[in-house]
């Protein structure tokens, strides 16, 4: 006698799919999911790159990994004041934790190199310390520009 799955077999199976679907090492999936969580209509300018320190320090503050995990290259690494590196896997989990959606996000400032598929962001962003003083944080992020969209490589705060 021949066994059919379950109905219950088949949803997991279903379940697993759809997961893998939305995995970083599926590439159709990511560019549909990554067209629509991405900074749109991208160019190799300044202003595009502008845009997108806006829009990750967006999603920093206001918990949207998903923008990470299209913008930040597997192999991304960022270097602290502190000398310690952190990978792309520790940036998106600290996104993961925030908890507060309503942050307000502080001003930007950013000076932009664009080098043909490469550019540099010097960014200062204008914030306050707990005790309400104003403060500046100067933060450098490097990308690169391929399959139709600027990709973060490296970042180092200053």
């Amino acid at each position: 006698m021949t066994q059919y799955p379950t109905a219950s077999a088949w949803l997991l199976v279903g379940i697993s799919a759809l997961a893998y679907s939305q995995t970083p090492t599926s590439s159709a999936a990511t560019q549909v999911n990554c067209a629509t969580a991405s900074t749109p209509a991208q160019k190799r300018d300044e202003d595009t790159i502008r845009r997108i320190e806006h829009d990750w320090l967006t999603a920093e503050y206001r918990g949207n990994p998903q923008f990470l995990e299209c913008l930040l290259e597997p192999d991304y690494r960022t270097s602290g004041r502190d000398g310690k590196i952190r990978s792309r896997d520790d940036v998106i989990g600290r996104v993961q934790q925030t908890t507060d959606f309503t942050r307000d996000v502080p001003n930007l400032e950013s000076i932009v190199f664009v080098h043909g598929d490469a550019a540099t962001a010097h960014s200062i962003m204008h914030t306050t310390d707990k005790a309400g003083n104003p403060r500046e944080v100067h933060f450098v992020d490097g990308y690169t520009f391929h399959d139709g969209r600027w990709h973060a490589y490296s970042g180092a705060d200053l």
